[in-house]
């Protein structure tokens, strides 16, 4: 009577294509999710953001943007340079002028709706020890310009 389970010396050779395809694919996914932080508009080493446990990524991506940066001291910065607080009011009116002129071209070409405030987004990101007063200051200066969207960034804390 001939064994009907024959043990020979095969080996199993388990085909590992597929498995490398999904830990590639894995990985490809992971890379493109990956953020680095080295290029956050308005970035600055001078700038400490304060961390907010709750802090939710921003789920607006308007086409006017205006990114503020403001230093522990309160200044704001505009290209390369710091403005205090009487140089930063005459800033807020120039760019509120720039943002109506664009908006003036625009509606030539389409419905015209006339308005004071800007549709403009205007995105704070304030050092964690800049006065509350500060801030305020800097946000009041701008509403009195027309804009009434703001955005202030912090950093969501990990963990406790």
């Amino acid at each position: 009577m001939p064994s009907r389970h024959r043990r020979s010396s095969l080996s199993l050779n388990p085909n590992l294509t597929p498995l490398l395809d999904v830990v590639l694919q894995l990985i490809t996914f992971f890379m493109m999710l990956v953020h680095f932080g080295t290029r956050l508009e308005g970035a600055s080493k001078a700038v400490r953001l304060p961390v907010a446990p709750a802090a939710l990524p921003g789920s607006d991506l308007a086409f006017d943007r205006l990114t503020v940066v403001m230093d522990a001291q309160g200044r704001l910065q505009a290209g390369d340079e710091w403005l205090d607080e009487e140089a930063a009011s005459t800033w807020w009116v120039r760019q509120a002028k720039v943002r109506r002129e664009g908006l003036k071209s625009i509606r030539e070409k389409g419905p015209s709706a006339e308005t004071n405030e800007l549709s403009t987004i205007v995105i704070l990101r304030a050092d964690r020890t800049a006065s509350y007063g500060s801030v305020r200051r800097a946000l009041a200066a701008a509403q009195e310009q027309g804009f009434v969207h703001f955005s202030l960034v912090v950093l969501r804390r990990h963990g406790r």
